[in-house]
């Protein structure tokens, strides 16, 4: 079921106009099982070519999904909107609270 799965994803990005966002998290996904999945050698001791092409065919195929560049105008109104995106936590502080409401969280599953 999961090739199958992976077979669809894969001639839908294929088959797509660009420009479009190919799904990072699926791509690592398909690319990790691509890698992990089949040898490096063959049992001869070969190189494994038709992994190096499949490996080869889907890295072109999201490189060629992100050719084509978005024509969007920015809006004004959304960009006022979120403050211009000025008004952000920095990494260490969003670390801070993400650790403070994982304690949060086990504290209350505990009781």
């Amino acid at each position: 079921k999961q090739w199958y799965q992976r077979r669809v994803r894969g001639s839908a990005l294929r088959s797509a106009t660009p420009p479009l966002i190919a799904y990072l998290g699926l791509c690592m996904a398909d690319l990790t099982f691509l890698i992990h999945g089949n040898p490096d050698l063959l049992e001869t001791g070969q190189i494994n070519f038709t992994k190096r092409h499949l490996t080869y065919n889907f890295m072109n195929v999201v490189r060629k999904s992100q050719e084509i560049p978005y024509n969007i105008a920015p809006r004004t109104d959304i960009i006022s909107f979120f403050g211009n995106f000025t008004d952000y936590l920095e990494e260490e502080e969003m670390w801070t609270r993400s650790e403070q409401i994982r304690r949060e969280e086990r504290q209350l599953s505990r009781n």
